[in-house]
């Protein structure tokens, strides 16, 4: 008996079938690239903490006072200095939650629980590039980005702001698009509130949602549509209630407009507050540049390549996102990881034309393809800078504190060492989280809670004149002196040879970050009788 053909609506229906089958090895595909992606960012973040530089061991002590005294310092309490100096405790919350996480889980588990939160915010943003985009730029174009990224790989506040845009971007997006109702929208102030307690970055919610607010109104301008001016409103409350969101904060008002002012009193030079321009002016080797620039770069060529192939679609929000956070990055380079961020999604939607469009995965490059592109970026990425990718100074790998990272506070509180300490500008985090309320910091690494004739008339000049130096020890009786040794400054490192050579000090402690001298005719003389190390084996010592 003969087989009886199909009709050509069965033939139509077999191959359809047929051809969706192998839409489950993209997905598997999708998701295994994806997940390495995600491995290759958490391995690069897998670092040791050292709480001798960096601002860590304040956020902890803040976070400390507030779940034991309910107490949210607004006076410099930590320095002896000008102990009633006030000042904006802009991230207040952010040491909140730190502190908890390590009172649960150590030193661990803080580190685990930042990478963990980087991992999600690096999801959010990939996902708005495969979902407005496709799956074959986001991939590549995280890929790239993942230099730019680590160059903030520490335990910091700025982790919440990176995270907290990533959810204000999604739900933008998804209310301008339609995927998401209106009721999304009043989500944003609440995120506003938690933002403005846990980094000084939480400016950028109002920008991002001003954006958003500034594309409806110029839709509606053109199109003169009702459900345009409905947009308009809601994106205007949303506005409002995000700016008013702002307020809820210890300092209120004066919170809410710190950001504009927090660099006014900044008098001493950090390194990551420097803007491009002045790194390259200055001659610093600031290893992650080549990459920021090609990221910059395919940013800048994706807005001419979306101008000239569908100018009637440009955004307007994508567009204000791209120069802000370019700008940004440019004006201080630890911005570099937020430009990096946004830069994955602004430059995917503006290529995705190149890619078949939104969702078109049958005219996506085939697996082999973004393979072969992936390899060859990694392989490009590392031939580039491989001191920078493979053997950075981003600290011993793992998790948790460096070891006998509590070493010289150690020796320092079981030796009861007397004051005051005089401690140069990056060990006084790490002084405020050992020693407090025992002992209190000379300075720490907050500008802008000294004033700034402290800067100008006595921290820096110190560093550079002799006599003022005698003068200010002999003001406030220095009894130890207590160093990072690492000062990057070159006046910093002449500073502590000086007082290696200087006869009435002696060292007494020394390791790959710290250095400790006491004074001989003070309080700790027989700490120096048991303890004191030849200096010139100091002085023979690499930084």
């Amino acid at each position: 008996m003969a087989k009886k053909r199909p009709t050509r609506k069965q033939a139509s229906t077999a191959k359809t079938t047929k051809e969706q089958k192998p839409e489950k090895q993209p997905l598997f595909f999708q998701l295994s690239v994806t997940a390495l992606i995600l491995l290759i960012y958490g391995t690069f973040l897998a670092h040791q903490a050292d709480l001798t530089k960096g601002d860590l061991g304040r956020h902890l002590k803040n976070g400390q006072l507030f779940v034991q005294d309910l107490w949210i310092p607004t006076h410099n309490l930590y320095s002896y200095t000008y102990p009633d100096h006030p000042f904006v405790n802009h991230h207040w919350g952010s040491g909140v939650v730190f502190y908890l996480i390590e009172q649960v889980s150590g030193f661990p588990g803080l580190t685990v629980a930042f990478i963990v939160l980087s991992l999600i915010t690096l999801l959010l943003f990939f996902d708005v590039a495969v979902r407005y985009a496709s799956f074959s730029l986001a991939a590549p174009l995280t890929l790239l980005a993942l230099p730019v990224l680590i160059t903030r790989h520490e335990v910091r506040p700025e982790v919440f702001s990176y995270f907290l845009a990533g959810l204000f971007l999604q739900v933008l997006l998804g209310y301008k698009s339609g995927q998401l109702g209106f009721r999304w929208l009043f989500c944003l102030p609440l995120l506003q509130i938690f933002w403005v307690n846990l980094h000084i970055y939480f400016f950028v919610g109002f920008f991002l949602v001003g954006a958003f607010f500034l594309q409806s109104l110029i839709e509606f301008w053109r199109k003169k549509d009702r459900d345009d001016w409905v947009r308009v409103k809601f994106m205007a409350l949303a506005l409002f209630l995000t700016l008013l969101a702002a307020c809820l904060n210890p300092s209120s008002v004066t919170g809410a407009l710190y950001p504009f002012l927090i660099l006014k009193g900044y008098q001493v030079p950090v390194i990551e507050n420097y803007s491009v321009h002045a790194v390259l002016q200055e001659g610093i080797r600031f290893l992650p540049f080549p990459y920021f620039a090609i990221v910059f770069g395919l940013l800048c060529v994706s807005w001419i390549y979306a101008a000239v192939k569908a100018p009637r679609t440009l955004s307007l929000a994508n567009l204000l996102m791209s120069l802000f956070f370019s700008l940004f990055a440019w004006w201080a380079i630890r911005n570099f990881a937020f430009f990096g961020y946004f830069a994955v999604p602004l430059t995917a939607m503006n290529l995705k034309s190149s890619a078949g469009g939104e969702g078109k995965v049958s005219s996506s490059p085939s697996m082999l393809k973004i393979s072969a592109v992936l390899v060859a970026i990694a392989a490009v990425l590392i031939l580039i800078n491989p001191v920078y990718l493979l053997s950075s100074g981003r600290g011993p790998r793992g998790v948790g504190l460096e070891s006998a990272n509590n070493a010289a506070a150690e020796f320092f509180l079981k030796e009861k060492l007397q004051g005051p300490i005089y401690n140069n500008y990056d060990v006084g985090a790490y002084l405020i989280y050992f020693l407090y309320p025992g002992q209190r910091v000379f300075i720490d690494n907050r500008p802008e809670a000294y004033p700034t004739a402290f800067f100008t008339d006595i921290y820096l000049p110190l560093h550079l004149n002799e006599q003022k130096w005698q003068s200010v020890s002999s003001s406030y009786g220095f009894n130890v002196l207590f160093f990072n040794h690492r000062d990057r400054s070159s006046w910093g490192e002449q500073f502590m040879i000086r007082r290696l050579l200087d006869p009435a000090w002696a060292p007494v402690y020394f390791d790959k970050s710290v250095l400790i001298l006491l004074r001989r005719n003070g309080p700790n003389r027989e700490a120096i009788a048991r303890f004191e190390l030849p200096k010139e084996k100091i002085l023979e010592q690499p930084n």
